[in-house]
């Protein structure tokens, strides 16, 4: 049920010009009046820039399923985001903004963070903000992290609640972590899932996002080398000789790209182009977000993304090109738009990241020290280029909300990292649990982004008993997963040893979270 609400654009000036917030809702079984009707829980999925309306109108049955029909499921786009409105859209058109989109993929780092394609990169985010400038600024200004906690519990007073039932992950973690400071009081059930460390993202620096991300690759050698040969076409004896094997792929395809064509006459332009390294690296670290087969909707499998990296180191680049050509920007002329669809909010990501972070006026010189910096955490500094994109960023939002992050909350919150995450690290689970008091962080032994890239019969239990009733885990709790990167798919149906010591109750909640967690799909940030 798609709807939406009227609040203040800049709630300084209440009775002046409104934003539109779009929402959509799984409503609950109980009535409203009914003393068993539980209230409305909202989700936000990450980004920033993700579309809260698309993930609740995609998956708002299983959020449900795992944690009660009890409740409304509330999925709301933030604003500048998707049907919100004010919207913040700087390529009017999809040949203007996938233009763009070449070039950036063009200006991508190389992995010596070298001075040349910096400097286009710092070129190119001051030209980018200055078309903000022009474009948005009638938006950019009303899309702050504090506008939006403020619309949230705007949301949940319409709701007749005054404190606020939320799951957010990734980016969805400072808009939570931000809430509960400004509105401790308010706080019912609050959980930040892969968490952001709000200081450094306020700061508009970006730079300890990648602390685990080698890790995951690690996880995924090591996966290997005891799968065996049937299972992963890059097996070796040990993680470190396929490590060095992909290595050795890297520096091939840096001096000798593999050209890929389709046959027949009826390819497009998304098959055929070259593999190269800037291709496969881009590849490898969407993989890290996913890393478990099975859960991610259209995502690389780990037996697929071996065999193609093999297939490779033999001069055949179509099976690497198979696994990433959805994503291939390519123009296409449409007449008409079909049904209702979402609008395109390319700017939002950089005007509430970047118009609410400290503002970046970093020389060419102290971007590539920045980036060289970054380097000694994770080989993969060169695609996490979002601090560059704030360098040409003026507009700033009219409320501005950047800690402390600390507060007696109504309620304790829970905090949830995986020990290895790609883009959001344990070590700011625990960074930022230390300012709420009583919170608990729940550690989920698994590689991916966020919880729901794997299935955990522990984190299961923990998040429905936390939102049913308030139960916290005990400090230190690790939960471990069932799922595995070589081995079987885990289905709604797989039968595991977890089951014999799960109520018929929770086994059909189980059900529900491995059907959520096989379809969840967090923003991918990184590649601006």
């Amino acid at each position: 049920m798609l709807t939406g609400t009227q609040v203040p654009l800049d709630y300084a000036d209440p009775d002046g010009p409104k934003a539109g917030i779009a929402m959509v809702k799984v409503p609950s079984k109980v009535s409203a009046d009914s003393a068993e009707y539980r209230g409305p829980i909202l989700f936000n999925p990450g980004g920033p820039g993700g579309s809260g309306v698309s993930t609740v109108n995609a998956r708002g049955e299983l959020f449900q399923r795992v944690l009660g029909d009890d409740y409304d499921m509330i999925g709301f786009d933030p604003r500048g985001v998707g049907r919100t409105t004010p919207q913040v859209v700087i390529f009017p058109d999809d040949a203007e903004s996938t233009a763009w989109d070449l070039g950036v993929r063009g200006d991508q780092l190389p992995s010596n963070a070298s001075l040349g394609p910096i400097a286009r990169i710092h070129a190119r985010s001051a030209l980018y903000g200055a078309l903000a400038q022009e474009r948005t600024i009638s938006a950019s200004p009303y899309v702050s992290t504090a506008l939006v906690s403020r619309d949230m519990l705007s949301i949940v007073r319409a709701h007749g609640f005054e404190k606020l039932q939320y799951w957010g992950f990734s980016y969805g973690t400072v808009l939570g972590a931000t809430f509960a400071a400004m509105f401790p009081d308010n706080v019912g059930r609050l959980i930040i899932d892969g968490v952001e460390d709000s200081e450094d993202y306020y700061a508009a620096l970006w730079s300890n996002n990648l602390v685990d991300t080698d890790a995951v690759l690690d996880w995924f050698f090591e996966s290997c080398a005891e799968a065996g040969p049937e299972a992963c076409a890059l097996h070796e004896s040990s993680a470190e000789k396929i490590k060095s094997r992909l290595n050795s792929l890297y520096e091939s395809l840096k001096y000798s790209p593999i050209p890929v064509s389709a046959k027949g006459s009826d390819f497009t332009a998304a098959d055929y182009g070259l593999v190269d390294y800037a291709l496969v690296r881009k590849l490898i670290f969407g993989f890290l977000y996913a890393p478990y087969p099975g859960m991610r909707p259209g995502g690389v499998t780990p037996s697929a993304l071996a065999s193609a990296l093999a297939a490779a180191e033999n001069g055949n680049g179509l099976p690497l090109w198979d696994l990433q050509k959805n994503g291939t920007e390519q123009f296409k002329c449409k007449c008409g738009g079909g049904a209702n669809p979402v609008p395109r909010t390319d700017g939002a990501t950089v005007a509430i990241a970047c118009g609410e972070g400290d503002v970046v006026e970093d020389s060419v010189e102290e971007l590539q020290a920045h980036y060289e910096k970054m380097s000694q955490d994770s080989t993969f500094a060169e695609l996490w280029t979002i601090h560059a994109s704030c360098v040409g960023w003026k507009i700033r939002t009219v409320e501005r909300f950047s800690g402390p992050f600390v507060g007696n909350t109504s309620h304790p919150v829970l905090l949830i990292g995986n020990t290895a995450d790609p883009v959001t690290p344990l070590r700011n689970a625990h960074y930022m649990a230390k300012g709420f008091n009583g919170s608990v962080v729940l550690t989920q032994n698994s590689p991916g982004h966020c919880s729901l890239s794997s299935s955990s019969p522990c984190t299961m239990k923990a998040v429905r008993e936390y939102f049913r009733n308030g139960t916290l885990p005990k400090a230190g709790t690790v939960c471990e997963t069932e799922s595995t990167m070589f081995g079987d798919v885990v289905t709604a149906d797989t039968v595991t040893g977890f089951e014999t010591v799960l109520s018929s109750e929770d086994q059909e909640v189980l059900r529900g979270w491995r059907d959520l967690s096989s379809t969840f799909e967090p923003i991918q940030l990184g590649m601006i």
